[in-house]
């Protein structure tokens, strides 16, 4: 009798402890608002790390019905695909898990479930990865989100970033986001931006090989990157700038867009040979001196900059998104610019002269600026920028 006892309680609390589980369920907005407070410890029963590794590791701290959907009917598979037609008892959308070739799993709910999740994970070149999970809501009470987390292998910790969505150049207000997170091998993220209207927009993000970096944004769909890809090419005639260990920065005269001897400024990838367009400039951009009064830089369009002929086109040592270009648009004044190649803002200096050095241990631009003497005549002085354009009060007067 007390055995029959004892073997009952136990399945009691074998019984709670599941519907306890299944309480930790949380709301995609408790997760939404808290995810990027926590860093998540990785464990790997056999040292394999793939997607489905860091989505049951995010899912032990945000559990959510969508990710619980995926784990109950993939179990331990690798690779795992079931339609509508095969769908698992209590299962109630479409399941797809690839650890082997795209490391992608998702999870479209159909009538029965409320959530939609994708996750991905993205190799970089310092061997770590980028895990990316994107969440959807089919009542819309929580618009759709993204957690992009660092894997770094060697402290087995998943450590939450910011999105590259910061700067996002909306096209309607009030707008609705959804994010695809590529297609097989592609690594592009596309976001799907649908105006109150039912309107489509798509800005895709393509990956560096340690980020995702704005690229553009089109009428066209995801279905056509390819064509987008197949455009972006090195030109034949194009001239290195300058490069560091992953990276080279390409000027090209006549480049795609441009005329009247305008110019395009490229970025390649070493390990990946990808191509990027960064910019081409607009020379007939007009003249902004008369807003730069106070001394510090001003932000412009990435369509306004005029850096022909382009003198200088640099990596900013240490801030990996942003380079400096300048260039003599008007055959007088050189104007220069601080642009972030992940958002696609730039800052023209307040300076006319050009650069004069970058000073890498103090994080500091110099440049060049002529002013006219009193007695006749002009002479010129070095002035100090912080990267984001700001006048540091440093000027120094260049001897003759």
């Amino acid at each position: 009798m007390k055995k029959a006892i004892t073997l009952l309680l136990c399945c009691c609390a074998l019984a709670l402890g599941a519907r306890g589980m299944q309480a930790s369920i949380q709301p995609l907005k408790v997760v939404n608002d808290n995810w990027m407070s926590k860093p998540i410890p990785v464990k790997s029963s056999n040292g394999t790390v793939d997607v489905m590794t860091l989505m049951r590791a995010f899912h032990a701290v945000w559990p959510t019905a969508s990710v619980q959907a995926i784990i109950d009917a993939a179990g331990d598979n690798s690779y795992y695909q079931h339609d509508e037609a095969t769908m698992p008892p209590g299962c109630h959308g479409i399941v797809f898990v690839d650890c082997e070739d795209f490391n992608w799993a998702y999870f479209h709910h159909m009538d029965g479930a409320t959530q939609d999740v994708e996750a991905r994970n993205y190799l970089c070149d310092n061997g770590n990865l980028w895990f990316v999970i994107s969440f959807a809501e089919a009542d819309n009470k929580v618009q759709p989100f993204c957690c992009f987390y660092y894997y770094d292998h060697a402290k087995r910790m998943m450590t939450p970033q910011a999105t590259p969505f910061q700067n996002l150049p909306r096209k309607w207000k009030d707008s609705t986001l959804h994010y695809y997170l590529g297609f097989e091998y592609d690594q592009t993220i596309t976001v799907e931006e649908t105006s109150p209207a039912g309107e489509n927009w798509y800005h895709q993000y393509t990956f560096t090989g340690m980020a995702h970096v704005y690229h553009n944004s089109t009428a066209n769909p995801y279905e056509d990157m390819d064509e987008m890809e197949e455009e972006e090419r090195l030109p034949e005639d194009a001239e290195l700038k300058d490069e560091d260990d992953d990276r080279e920065l390409y000027v090209n005269v006549d480049g795609v867009g441009s005329e009247n001897g305008q110019y395009s400024v490229w970025l390649r990838d070493k390990n990946t040979g990808f191509v990027t367009c960064i910019l081409v400039t607009e020379n007939t951009a007009e003249p902004r001196w008369a807003q730069m009064q106070d001394g510090n830089g001003i932000k412009v369009a990435i369509d306004q900059i005029a850096a022909g002929d382009c003198l200088n086109a640099l990596f900013i040592p240490w801030d990996a998104d942003k380079i400096f270009v300048e260039g003599c648009p008007d055959g007088r004044n050189v104007w220069s610019y601080v642009i972030d190649m992940s958002t696609k803002e730039a800052i023209q200096l307040p300076t006319n002269e050009g650069l004069v050095a970058i000073d890498p241990e103090k994080q500091e631009i110099h440049m060049s600026n002529y002013q006219y003497a009193p007695e006749g005549g002009r002479y010129s002085m070095e002035r100090v920028y912080t990267v984001d354009g700001r006048f540091t009060g440093k000027e120094y007067r260049i001897a003759d």
